[in-house]
Parts: C-alpha cells; sequence; structure tokens
C-alpha cells in the first residue's frame, strides 16, 4: 500500500548551539590501547543481532532496526582524500573497540519513505538534532560507562571486515555529510528515532497511546539482557561495552516509564516530549559518575526524580578525556548550507505548515507494541 503525501520539503530541524569542541570537531585519534582482530572475527561479530524496532506506520512497512555488536575503528585523517579505515588492507584490522547498536545508514532508512524532495537531508539533520543534548551531557558524565557510550556517538565507523555482515537495508549518504556505518549506540539510537517520528503530530499521538517508548527501550533491554554471541568469543571490552549498553537502557526505561505517570495529564502534544527528555537525561546523566557500581544510586535518583530537578548542575568536576568526541561523524556545515538557488516549491518555508499534512494512519506495529506494562510499572512505582 503507496503512502500518498503532498511533495514538499518538511522544515528545517533546529540546530542546538554547543561548543565548537564538541560537534564537527576533528576526532581524538589515540589508538594507543587498541587491539587488532581478524577479519573473520570481525565479521563473525557482526552476524548476532536482535531487532529493536519493526515498522510503526506504513511508509516504514519494510524497516526495520537491528542491534548488534558493532567493531569500530576510527578513519584515518587524510588531506582531500576520501578517509580510509585504519589497516583496511591488511590482514589484521587495528579496532578501537566495540560498541551494541546501529547504524547512521539503518537509521536514516527506517526514517525515510514518505517521498518528499529534500527528504534525505531532513533526517540527517533531525537525527544530528536529536543527539545533540546527549553529545552535550556526555561532556560532562565520568565513569567507565562514558567512555563506552561515547563510541555510539557517532564518533566511529564499523570496521570494513564486518560491514558485508550487515545484510539490511542502508540509506545512500553523501560522503560529505556523513557515512552510512556511523556507529549509534542502541539506546541513543532509540531516542533518535522516537524524537524524529514525533515531529508528525499524529503519529507522536498514537506512539503516546500505545506507550511506544517505554515498551521499545523495555524489550531491546531485555533483549541485550540474554545477548549470547554464536559466532565468536566476545573480549572482555565487548562485554563492557555490552553492559554498559543494558544500564544506559534500564536507565531511560525507567526515566520514560515515570515521565509517562508523572506527565499522563499533561496535554497530549507534551507527553511523548516529555518522555524523551526524561529518558535521555536518565540514560545520559550530566555531571554524574556512570558505572556498574553507580547504577542503583542512579536509578533511585531517576525514581525519586531528583536526577531530573538537578538537571544542569555544576559538579566543579574538570571535563573527562574521553577516547571519541561526539557526532563528530556528522558534519555540521554542509547540513546546515543553504544553496543559493533553489527549485520552485523546494523552500522549506513554503512547507513548514504542510509538514504536519504527511502525518499518515498509523498501521500494525512490530513486536514492540504487544504486551503489557502495568505489571512492571506496578512492580516499580506502585501505581496504575
Amino acid at each position: 500500500m503507496e503512502l500518498s503525501v503532498p511533495k514538499v520539503v518538511p522544515p528545517t530541524p533546529p540546530v542546538t548551539c554547543v561548543p565548537a569542541n564538541v560537534v564537527g570537531a576533528p576526532l581524538i585519534v589515540d589508538l594507543s590501547s587498541s587491539g587488532e582482530l581478524s577479519k573473520a572475527e570481525v565479521q563473525s561479530a557482526g552476524y548476532d543481532r536482535v531487532q529493536a524496532l519493526g515498522p510503526f506506520f506504513e511508509y516504514q512497512r519494510a524497516s526495520a532496526v537491528y542491534v548488534r555488536r558493532l567493531v569500530l575503528t576510527l578513519p584515518t585523517p587524510t588531506s582531500g582524500k576520501r578517509p580510509r579505515d585504519y589497516a583496511k588492507a591488511r590482514a589484521n584490522v587495528t579496532v578501537c573497540g566495540s560498541a551494541f547498536g546501529t547504524t547512521l545508514g539503518s537509521v536514516c532508512a527506517y526514517l525515510e519513505g514518505r517521498g518528499v524532495p529534500g527528504e534525505k537531508a531532513y533526517v540527517l539533520r533531525s537525527v544530528r538534532t536529536q543527539l545533540l543534548p546527549i553529545a552535550d551531557a556526555l561532556k560532562s558524565m565520568r565513569g567507565s560507562d562514558a567512555i563506552f557510550l561515547s563510541r555510539g556517538l557517532a564518533s566511529c565507523r564499523v570496521a570494513h571486515a564486518q560491514r558485508v555482515a550487515i545484510s539490511e537495508p542502508l540509506s545512500r549518504i553523501d560522503s560529505k555529510y556523513g557515512n552510512p556505518y556511523t556507529c549509534l549506540g542502541a539506546t541513543a539510537a532509540i531516542l533518535a528515532i522516537f524524537g524524529v517520528m514525533a515531529t508528525v503530530p499524529v503519529h507522536a499521538q498514537h506512539l503516546v497511546r500505545d506507550e511506544s517508548l517505554v515498551k521499545a527501550l523495555r524489550c531491546l533491554g531485555e533483549q541485550l539482557d540474554h545477548w549470547r554471541s554464536s559466532a565468536c568469543s566476545m573480549a572482555q571490552d565487548a562485554w563492557q561495552a555490552l553492559d554498559a549498553e543494558r544500564r544506559a537502557l534500564q536507565r531511560a526505561t525507567d526515566g520514560a516509564r515515570l515521565a509517562l505517570y508523572v506527565w499522563q495529564d499533561a496535554p497530549e502534544h507534551e507527553r511523548l516530549p516529555r518522555q524523551l527528555a526524561w529518558a535521555r537525561v536518565a540514560a545520559f546523566p550530566a555531571h554524574t559518575l556512570v558505572n556498574e557500581f553507580m547504577q542503583s544510586n542512579i536509578l533511585r535518583a531517576i525514581e525519586t526524580q531528583s536526577l531530573f530537578t538537578a538537571e544542569g548542575r555544576d559538579s566543579g568536576m574538570p571535563p573527562p578525556v574521553i577516547e571519541t568526541v561526539p557526532l563528530s561523524q556528522i558534519g555540521e556545515g554542509r547540513l546546515l548550507t543553504t544553496k543559493k538557488t533553489r527549485p520552485k516549491g523546494d523552500t522549506a518555508s513554503d512547507a513548514s505548515s504542510s509538514w504536519v499534512t504527511l502525518s499518515s494512519n498509523a498501521s500494525s506495529f512490530s513486536n514492540v507494541s504487544g504486551g503489557s506494562l502495568d505489571g512492571d510499572f506496578v512492580a516499580r512505582f506502585g501505581v496504575m
């Protein structure tokens, strides 16, 4: 069934101003602690996957987002030449670690499909805008989890040897704007996807009524809790990356679930943004020590809502040194460049009022739509 939509350009997403050393800066290339894996081992790691999201709406009917263990490399800086991954031509691959997530190309493919002009650029800008608060929070996060989560925020790429194992469709992205094999961690990817889908009012309405965000986060967390590597053994670094992503998903789930209850009487158009905001703060708590030993304290701060009232506090601690710069693999400048001449009818201003008409009737949900949250909700918060 084809989706009929007007041929308009969606409005340009807002751009959050953040310090230049966070977004669009060169990578901090420090591979002193990196290791080497054989190409066969890197490739095998990509075959294990779990489905994070299935289709929610008609334009996504053939789409899905999968989470797998991504073995990562940092692109080498080159002068006027296309970046190449480290040790691409060698028998072994120099890697900078692992992350559990998906690719930018997969996220874009999932969010595209309405057939409007300029849609690819709109989706890239939207995803980047949704990730900006997370990138800002990572600046002040401390602890081992911050290092692992930073790998999954558009700062590293999937190793060449593993790309053949990624069988799902990826959106084609011009190298000037980004790379389809840029890694996005599981938690960050889900929050970004829901943030983009929520810009269509009738879609947001459906996602709120079905409690879709909480279900998606909870179901993926359960799948990662039972992760088994069938193709190859995982190094300690990979297990630590998995644990960091699990903890982020647990915090995001609790934050979204609490917001669902606290803001249940708010206007419907405010509920999903509230859930996303609290899930984002919970998963990526700024000015906070984040590791396995502090997880229970953070969960308690979520339950008492003190984490959200303390947002923006200054701990007085110096900024941590992390191994990658968040969002450095999604360039800002070219995505925001306005061409001097644009095709007639292809201006964002013409589309600002009509973008809302792109909403379609919600169709049947994927695996994340089934099931009830009542049991978990009552067990944790004691309310219906």
